[in-house]
């Protein structure tokens, strides 16, 4: 067995005896060390450590914050010049914003070094003191393991050389324990002792800084109010309104209040009933032809009204007509009945004149029978869905299915042509940009930006494969 595998046998080994100990500590069933100075400086230092954290992470919202203010007021100042691009107010505040943004990138690169930098430095010991402080804690179980063993075997009465050889183990270990724990005591004092002289050249540092910022912040803006002097900011609230007022606008008047919208419904001519319009039933707008079913026969007085007898109750009789004229040949014989299979014999019809013989034959008849189902087999391809079969072209013919796509409508339209495919362009972003909603991309400065169209001062573009909106004035575009 080479020294790598001893050595990785005796950490399993050693990994193991160190969880027996702690579950046996945890039931009560062996003794655990606790260094009560140990506890109460760890839990002191480490306050420390949390609130220095919390402080850096509010130092880095600040700054953010100032750049999204920045950020603001170049938009501000961007919208105001496309209000009025000659405004001489306006492009004094474009010059404040623009100034102002370069003063805070010089202050953010000067609390880099100065304030970021230490302090990450002065934290980074509180992360060198836990670790320590973990190396403490399994050297803890191992002394105490050792001296759990030591009175087991001194119990049972085993040999001497066995029992000094776990005395020597605890002896070590305890060495050890003791010689780390007095160590981390003086660091941990010292680390204490010293936030005074680590944060406050940091914290000077970032309140000179913020007094350079905004001294020129206010020397700006005071350049721009001798701009604004000679208006009367109270003027504002007592503006008027422009527009015609809502309460005299002709909107508010309601024009179906007039008595052309609530006049009373027009009378007949009587005065008795209103006027409507009578609708014939649907039932007497179809011809009363008779059916080939019906029997037929000759009638005395041909040029009476015909009447159609049916199993149905819809009265399909026709108006009587006048004689013919004397042209009109006369009628020779009735014509022979036909009766179908498998139908039910109707009333017998009288036969009437030719002249209404002529009309009642000029009118489309209606056949309320079904005709019979033709039960042959079909053979060629079937319509999966009816059954029927379907039409099978014929050899002789001539039509080709490689015709070439017309270009206009059966009516004579031309059809319409297809849009033209979007352009896009690809912009790169010139300032930071956080996105106030899901439509609004957020991206850095550098980015790559592809653009679909434009709307106003927004850009309807994608990063990323996310799509949304996008500030002109942060692109080069």
């Amino acid at each position: 067995m080479t020294s790598k595998e001893k050595t990785s046998w005796g950490s399993i080994k050693t990994n193991f005896a160190r969880t027996k100990h702690k579950v046996l500590a945890s039931f009560g069933a062996a003794e655990t060390t606790v260094d009560s100075k140990i506890v109460a400086e760890k839990e002191k230092l480490f306050t420390l450590f949390k609130l220095m954290k919390r402080l850096n992470k509010n130092v880095d919202k600040y700054e953010a914050t100032l750049k999204e203010i920045n950020i603001l007021q170049n938009e501000i100042s961007h919208d105001l010049l496309a209000l009025n691009e000659n405004d001489p107010a306006i492009k004094t505040y474009q010059e404040v914003s623009t100034s102002l943004e370069q003063e805070r990138i010089r202050i953010e690169e000067i609390l880099e070094n100065y304030y970021h930098d230490p302090l990450r430095v002065y934290l980074s010991q509180f992360r060198d003191i836990r670790s320590r402080l973990e190396e403490l804690d399994l050297r803890r179980l191992d002394m105490d393991r050792y001296y759990r063993d030591y009175n087991i075997k001194a119990n049972k009465g085993k040999d001497a050389s066995s029992l000094q050889k776990t005395e020597n183990k605890h002896t070590k270990t305890k060495e050890a324990y003791q010689e780390l724990s007095d160590e981390i005591m003086r660091d941990m004092y010292a680390l204490f002792d010293d936030r005074k002289l680590a944060f406050d050249p940091a914290f000077a540092c970032f309140i000179n800084r913020n007094n350079e910022y905004f001294a020129r912040a206010a020397a700006e803006y005071q350049n721009a109010l001798g701009c604004v002097q000679h208006i009367n900011e109270l003027e504002a609230s007592t503006h008027p309104q422009a527009i015609t007022p809502i309460d005299s606008s002709s909107m508010s008047r309601n024009v179906r209040s007039s008595s052309v919208f609530t006049s009373p419904k027009e009378f007949s001519s009587n005065g008795s009933t209103p006027t409507q319009t009578t609708q014939r039933p649907r039932a007497s707008t179809i011809a009363a032809t008779p059916s080939p079913s019906s029997s037929s026969s000759y009638d005395s007085s041909p040029y009476q009204t015909t009447t159609t007898t049916t199993n149905s109750s819809v009265n399909l009789s026709k108006p009587s007509y006048g004689a013919p004229s004397q042209q009109q040949p006369a009628f020779t014989s009735p014509p022979q009945q036909y009766s179908p299979p498998h139908q039910q014999q109707h009333d017998e019809v009288p036969y009437s004149s030719p002249h209404v013989q002529q009309q009642q034959q000029q009118q489309p008849s209606i056949n309320l029978h079904k005709s019979p189902v033709n039960t042959s087999p079909v053979h060629g391809p079937v319509n999966s869905g009816s059954g029927r079969p379907l039409p099978t072209p014929s050899p002789t013919s001539n039509i080709s299915l490689n015709k070439p796509r017309s270009t206009t409508m059966a009516s004579g339209r031309p059809l319409p042509m297809p849009a033209p495919a979007p352009t896009t362009k690809r912009v790169q972003a010139l300032y930071d940009f956080q996105g106030q909603d899901s439509t609004e991309l957020s991206f850095r400065k550098g980015d790559m930006i592809t653009v679909f169209k434009q709307n106003g001062e927004w850009y309807e573009a994608e990063l990323n494969g996310v799509k949304g909106l996008v500030p002109c004035n942060h692109t080069s575009g």
